[in-house]
């Protein structure tokens, strides 16, 4: 993996500079030294002259191969922090990003067939035998529920033939629009 160090005006670079940018990149980012052509760090001061705030920026990009860059940038009041920084950034975009691919590459090589779950046999019961006496109970509970529903139908759907006098006509009909606009909205 081959570092390059590039700086603006602004920037003052030394050997010694260069050096300790270099081994500090390759120190952070030597796992991936192997997949990686080349990592260039661009130094620069954001507000030029002014000094007080967070102004040194360090922007890296790493070309990893066969694929497009990857940037990382970090914002910094001395440059050597930008540059820690922002070498930790790539460390985790880089991770991300091969970890991704390798797990893609892993997935699409050995794709898991499907095993057949095997069954299990069904239990067989032996049915209990009801004594005659149970069978004919059981039997006559079932048909008087049958009839009290039955029962229970023909006093709702029948009306009175004769209406009490205080009736107001047309209390159903606005029962029906109350109960109308108590049914929710239709869900879409």
């Amino acid at each position: 993996m081959k570092v390059q160090v590039n700086s603006d005006k602004t920037i003052a670079m030394s050997a010694r500079f260069t050096q300790f940018v270099e081994k500090d990149v390759n120190h952070i980012l030597r796992r991936f030294a192997a997949r990686l052509t080349r990592v260039e760090v661009h130094l620069s001061d954001i507000d030029n002259v002014k000094k007080g705030q967070a102004d040194k920026r360090c922007l890296l990009e790493a070309r990893p191969a066969g694929a497009r860059p990857r940037t990382a940038s970090a914002v910094a009041t001395k440059v050597d922090l930008a540059v820690t920084a922002a070498a930790e950034k790539m460390q985790s975009v880089l991770g991300t990003y091969f970890g991704r691919l390798d797990g893609y590459a892993a997935s699409a090589v050995s794709t898991p067939v499907p095993v057949a779950k095997k069954r299990r046999p069904k239990r067989v019961v032996a049915k209990k035998t009801a004594s005659v006496e149970t069978e004919a109970r059981s039997r006559k509970r079932a048909a008087a529920k049958e009839a009290a529903k039955a029962e229970l139908l023909v006093e709702h759907f029948t009306e009175p033939a004769v209406e009490p006098a205080n009736h107001d006509v047309h209390s159903r009909a606005k029962k029906r629009i109350y109960q109308a606009r108590r049914r929710p909205w239709p869900t879409r």
